[in-house]
């Protein structure tokens, strides 16, 4: 039983982080398409949907990590941070950024009771989160080769980087009205 129970804590961990992932990536895009004036209803739902699916697997991550008679964790030692003896600074991070996470989907979920720049704010803080929940699987896993675990795992960030800067750096379109103006006709 104990090789079937860490291999569920292992594959919701790593799903989890691969959905995180998928949604990081898609946010940051859908703000480069949002500054180019693009429809983004398909995207932001499927970035709304990965992100849920990220914490319902975390979920299960937390709830497996209970059950599992290897280690025996309680639940003071994965809902409060640094309350383990059971590499502490590592779990710390994975019981942090599961907050992070709750507190994203949640004022994401209540954006017009938030408000739009408190929303924004909180959003902000996501790429912060990837990079915690990412040296949390770096440091806890042990069922990759240390080397491919931290290449797989650190891609993303330049990655994210480039999306940040095309974000920031990208030029709003101009509003069109379609009108024809006297500077227009002549």
């Amino acid at each position: 039983m104990q090789m079937l129970e860490w291999y569920m804590i292992r594959g919701t961990g790593t799903v989890a982080y691969l959905l995180l992932y998928l949604t990081v990536m898609i946010g940051l895009f859908s703000q480069v398409q949002k500054k180019r004036k693009k429809k983004m209803n398909g995207i932001i739902n499927l970035h709304e949907s990965l992100s849920n699916w990220a914490l319902i697997l975390v979920f299960g991550h937390l709830g497996l990590l209970l059950i599992d008679s290897y280690i025996g964790f309680n639940w003071t030692e994965v809902i409060v941070p640094f309350h383990t003896t059971f590499k502490p600074f590592p779990m710390a991070l994975g019981t942090i950024s599961f907050y992070f996470l709750i507190i994203t989907i949640f004022t994401s979920k209540l954006r017009k009771k938030v408000g739009y720049l408190r929303w924004r704010k909180s959003h902000a803080l996501n790429p912060i989160l990837y990079i915690m929940v990412t040296i949390h699987g770096l440091w806890i896993g042990t069922d990759f080769n240390g080397e491919i675990l931290a290449i797989v795992n650190l891609i993303p960030i330049p990655i994210m980087g480039i999306f940040a800067l095309l974000t920031k750096f990208t030029k709003e379109k101009p509003k069109t009205t379609g009108a024809v103006t006297r500077a227009t006709r002549s």
